[in-house]
């Protein structure tokens, strides 16, 4: 079981450290030189700060883990497909048990950061505020909401990160693309499915942060506008020198293949550039960067 001792600690948790965004933020906290133990799905051979838990497992499973000033909660099943094939199991993960999870932390004296993301609203408009209703459209983004719901109870102790997509240079989709482009081969980016970007240094830094100052409420993370993954596909191409022709947009909706395709994916995101300091970027200048450093394909 989860336990907490007597005393003030000014340890931080990573629930999630094996996944891009916690791994990235217990890196940041690490170079801070604070206390940070991360959690990982897998044991982690010879790295004692790094403990086993398996959210799955269910509370009278999960280990001892260190009293902690904050935590924040990245462990998830992310994929928007998985939780469309698996509803029921993958809800298990994404709300009850982070539910429970939270709850327990949160009655040991811990702050609780829960990162969520632009999917709870529907898409139909630009720039949601962080105060209107959910109205998610896939059962990701249902799983987020109902989550954001269950951690109410838990008043000032705990915040809500929304965020739009993470942008890095190790991006699938862009290691995808280059290397069908450099071998001579077309891409079929969609010309109807829209993002947001913000730098995964701009996610870290915004979470330690909210983890560090204990700052409670919904706080989100967007960049100004939208731009089409078929706009990212061809500037990379440029950026190739590959030929314009290799890149042969299509329309998601006409695939089938995406549970819902959002016309805006921009969130409102004020209250984190003046109160935390956050720029609300172009998104070129998210993109741009990562684009210079896409990894060579291996």
């Amino acid at each position: 079981m989860l336990s907490a001792q007597s005393g003030v600690s000014d340890r931080r948790l990573v629930i999630g450290a094996d996944g891009l965004v916690g791994g990235a933020l217990r890196t940041y906290w690490r170079h801070a030189r604070r206390a940070v133990t991360g959690t990982s799905l897998l044991p982690v051979a010879g790295d004692p700060e790094v403990v086993p838990l398996d959210l799955a497992g269910g509370p009278a499973r999960w280990p001892t883990l260190p009293p902690a000033r904050a935590a924040v909660l990245c462990a998830a099943i992310t994929s928007l497909e998985a939780c469309r094939r698996d509803p029921g199991g993958t809800r298990e993960i994404n709300v009850v048990q982070t539910l429970a999870l939270a709850r327990r932390l949160a009655e040991q004296g811990c702050f609780v950061v829960f990162i969520s993301s632009n999917l709870v609203f529907d898409g139909t408009r630009p720039r949601r505020h962080p105060d209107d209703a959910a109205c998610p459209q896939t059962e990701y983004g249902r799983h987020k909401a109902e989550a954001e719901a269950g951690l109410a109870s838990l008043g000032d102790r705990v915040a809500i990160v929304r965020l739009t997509k993470v942008w890095h240079p190790g991006l699938a989709l862009l290691r995808g693309w280059r290397e069908r482009l450099e071998r001579g081969e077309p891409i079929q980016p969609f010309t109807d499915l829209a993002c947001a970007p913000i730098s995964l240094e701009t996610v870290v830094r915004v979470l330690a942060q909210v983890a560090d100052e204990a700052r409670s409420g919904i706080w989100q993370l967007s960049a100004a506008a939208d731009v089409s993954y078929a706009a990212v596909a061809g500037r990379l191409a440029e950026r190739l020198g590959c030929a314009a022709a290799l890149v042969r947009p299509v329309a998601a909706a006409s695939t089938g293949r995406l549970e819902h395709c959002p016309a805006h994916t921009t969130l409102e995101a004020a209250r984190a550039a003046s109160l935390l300091g956050v720029p609300v970027p172009e998104p070129w200048t998210v993109i741009d960067p990562t684009l210079a450093y896409v990894p060579e394909p291996r």
